[in-house]
């Protein structure tokens, strides 16, 4: 049975409160899935994901579904932030919540389902969005994996990264799953706009993006702390990776980082000149920036940075609060849907 969910008009502004996640087994068994009579999915759809084509591609999805015998609805975002808001109020009704449309929309429904101290509602994602970083890292490249994906009903569970941000007394915190960062990344994200994405499409945007901030970024002064040691100084990049890659797969800031190890993969870049900066480009593209002399790689559960001035933060291909912020991994704190094969 296929419907529109009422939830993303029922919905009015909420503000998010961080709370307990419940830890899981890297693998989860799929027959408590595969078993249920009465398997309820909730399609969260971006409908500007895709230039505009991910409204198109849930019809898509909500008609394969419906052929498997699975009920399914759909909740379309308005604004930023309202699929968190969705899938908070999803988990009292829905075994998975599938998230259709690109990174930024997949972190909105993951933070909506661990906000909401979920324990049985799973993640699902249906790529149809600009990076797609999450989609690859868990073996789903189309929307007909993703629909496999979900009849199949095989779980795994993957690290987190809390982010928390603000000085005292005005703390925010929101969760990652590829990486969170301030400094060039930022700016590399800031100046990827909208516009640039139509042009150069996924594969070149982020470059373009890349050389539009080389013009304009002015590195902070930054403090880093990581298990007891301190970093100071001014950074070109200070990043805490989940995932090897991001951008669309395009950029490589955390090689050899995992989703399930229960270690982020730490990035410290000095500040460097626009020209050396140019110079390092390609291995940062490659992951192989990890060998340069002004790199510092390593693993570590958190980190945490301030600096002068306040800078804003990445998370996910999306801005959120400002330094300064703390990073800590989350060891296995989401079930998301996966091809059977990854088991």
């Amino acid at each position: 049975m296929v419907r529109s969910s009422g939830l993303s008009q029922n919905l009015g502004a909420s503000r998010l409160a961080a709370s307990s996640i419940p830890l899981e087994p890297v693998w989860t068994d799929a027959n408590a899935i595969k078993d249920q009579v009465s398997l309820r999915v909730l399609l969260i759809v971006n409908p500007a994901a895709a230039g505009g084509v991910a409204q198109g591609r849930c019809g898509t999805v909500l008609d394969l579904l419906t052929a498997r015998g699975i009920e399914a609805e759909q909740a379309l975002t308005s604004h930023a932030g309202h699929a968190v808001e969705i899938a908070q109020q999803a988990v009292k009704t829905f075994d998975i919540v599938a998230a259709v449309g690109g990174d930024g929309t997949v972190n909105e429904v993951a933070n909506g389902l661990l906000l909401a101290g979920a324990v049985g509602t799973r993640l699902a994602v249906v790529p149809v969005g600009t990076g797609n970083d999450v989609a690859q890292l868990v073996g789903i490249g189309s929307v007909a994996a993703a629909v496999e994906a979900i009849v199949a009903g095989q779980v795994r569970a993957i690290d987190v990264i809390e982010v928390v941000a603000g000085a005292a007394g005005a703390k925010e915190t929101r969760y990652a799953l590829l990486l969170a960062a301030i400094g060039f990344a930022t700016e590399i994200l800031k100046k990827t706009t909208p516009r640039v994405k139509r042009l150069f499409g996924p594969r070149y945007c982020y470059s373009v993006g890349f050389f539009r901030a080389l013009c304009s970024y002015r590195a902070p002064f930054v403090l880093a702390e990581c298990d007891g040691r301190r970093f100071a100084g001014r950074m070109l990049l200070a990043c805490a990776g989940n995932s090897p890659f991001a951008g669309g797969g395009v950029m490589h800031f955390s090689p050899g980082a995992r989703i399930d190890d229960g270690l982020l993969n730490i990035s410290l870049i000095d500040a460097a000149g626009r020209l050396e900066t140019l110079r390092l480009f390609p291995s940062l593209l490659k992951g192989t920036h990890v060998h340069h002399p002004k790199v510092r790689y390593f693993t570590a559960p958190s980190l945490s940075v301030e600096s002068d001035p306040p800078v804003p933060i990445q998370i996910d291909g999306d801005h959120f609060g400002a330094t300064p912020a703390t990073f800590t991994v989350r060891p296995r704190a989401l079930r998301i849907v996966v091809p059977s094969e990854r088991r």
